[in-house]
């Protein structure tokens, strides 16, 4: 049942919040009648309020009423109550043109203002029988009052997804998960919520190219994407549904475009969810295809993105076909995969890649792409494979790579004092080259440098 105390204490308007309370406390004590009452005038403040800051933003819909009630507030003004009654009558189609409430909730309002009559005027009811609602009656008014009107701000479905777009396409666009959920979230009418996860997903999955967007549409689709994560977050299953009003247009859309948001969405739950079996067989398909083919140049950063997916154990159920397209990469390219996507699960291949570098360039490529970016997440036992695989490949001590080690060694804090003993370990075993070993014993102060 709804808990009408917490809604209470999150009526948005904090001058209407008293008389809700008011309402409340009438339902609470068995004053049914009271309650109606000052339900609906709660609802009436509460919308003439949101009309005013609606006007203010530009809104022309709401600038007749505003003006109506400032004409009725005017001092002297002797036809005032009949204004505010004019302004009773019309306030709900309004607020509907306003986008502040939906048809449904309309015509459940307008059960309340009719039922306020009956309560204040009770000559309303032929025969002289008072109109007596029951304190559950009441409750039911309450409730539709605060979950149509009094709990939301002065969004308008419309207005809000407009708004949503201009942010996630501005060039300075910051993601901000905070900000995200405050404005488009938590402050917006659940239809209006909908609406905008749903224009996150239908942009993320279908990189869609709009004319008055300044950026391209996949980087466009990329921010939409970081939105709908952020949204699935808070709320699963609206995510999941949806992501599943475009599954279908997916399934339809261009290879590169199901490949992109493959790529984008693949680790996102609410992705698979709904996708077609087909679609699905197409991706792994496609995977298999990637990992057999003949390149004369890298990886493209594309299908890196797509195998990176790897590292996600879901993923890997459902393309089965993708860890052995993965482990079939030339090294380098694995190691682009895993610069994608760092995660523990590339630990145990960091050793492999170690063994394959055949040059001091090939090194500096392996370590900055590959090792360095997951450093954050070896163990203990993984990082005395790496330094093993490391120690062992004269091609993996030229140039940059003594410095790589020290960066190594500050990224790998997260062990503790035991990785020292590791580390030390290993240096012993440097010790009779000299330049090699003092850089690094400097970098880490783990032992004294050796003279010249």
């Amino acid at each position: 049942m709804l808990d009408l105390e917490e809604r209470v204490s999150r009526v948005f308007n904090p001058d209407v919040r008293p008389l809700v309370r008011e309402a409340h406390r009438c339902y609470a004590s068995g004053a049914a009648r009271a309650a109606i009452v000052l339900t609906w005038t709660a609802v009436c403040a509460d919308l003439i309020h949101k009309a005013e800051i609606l006007k203010e933003d530009g809104e022309s819909d709401a600038r007749g009423l505003v003006e109506d009630v400032e004409r009725a507030q005017q001092p002297g003004q002797a036809d005032a109550v009949n204004i505010m009654l004019g302004i009773e009558r019309s306030i709900l189609d309004i607020a509907e043109k306003l986008e502040l409430v939906d048809r449904t909730q309309k015509m459940q309002l307008e059960r309340l203002r009719e039922d306020r009559h009956l309560c204040a005027h009770p000559s309303l009811r032929p025969l002289g029988e008072l109109f007596e609602p029951t304190a559950e009656y009441a409750r039911a008014h309450l409730a539709v009052a605060l979950e149509a009107v009094l709990v939301h701000p002065p969004s308008q479905g419309r207005k809000i997804l407009e708004s949503f777009m201009v942010q996630v396409a501005d060039p300075a666009f910051t993601f901000d998960a905070q900000y995200l959920g405050y404005a488009f979230f938590d402050r917006v009418r659940p239809s209006a919520r909908a609406k905008v996860v749903q224009f996150a997903a239908k942009f993320a999955l279908l990189q869609i190219d709009d004319p008055h967007v300044t950026i391209p549409p996949g980087m466009l689709a990329d921010r939409m994407a970081l939105c709908l994560r952020h949204f699935a977050e808070r709320d699963a299953a609206l995510a999941t549904d949806c992501v599943a009003r475009h599954a279908d247009r997916l399934l339809k859309a261009d290879p590169a475009v199901q490949l992109a948001a493959l790529a984008r969405l693949g680790d996102l739950p609410a992705f698979w969810a709904c996708l077609p079996e087909a679609l699905i067989a197409q991706f792994n398909a496609r995977v298999e295809g990637i990992g057999k083919a003949e390149r004369t140049g890298a990886l493209p950063a594309q299908e890196a993105k797509v195998f990176a997916l790897v590292a996600n154990a879901e993923v890997r159920t459902t393309l089965p076909a993708l860890e052995g397209a993965f482990t079939a990469l030339h090294v380098s390219d694995r190691c682009r995969v895993i610069g994608q996507r760092p995660n523990a699960y590339f630990a145990a291949h960091l050793p492999g890649v170690l063994e394959e570098v055949g040059s001091f360039d090939h090194g500096q490529f392996v370590a900055r792409t590959a090792v360095l970016p997951c450093a954050g997440v070896l163990t203990l036992d993984d990082l005395r494979a790496v330094l093993r695989a490391w120690w062992d490949n004269d091609q993996c001590w030229g140039r940059a790579m003594p410095g790589y080690l020290v960066e190594l060694y500050a990224a790998t804090a997260h062990l503790g004092a035991q990785r020292d003993a590791v580390w030390r370990e290993y240096l012993e075993e440097l010790r009779e080259f000299t330049p090699t070993f003092n850089e690094i014993a400097r970098g880490t102060g783990l032992v004294e440098v050796q003279a010249d």
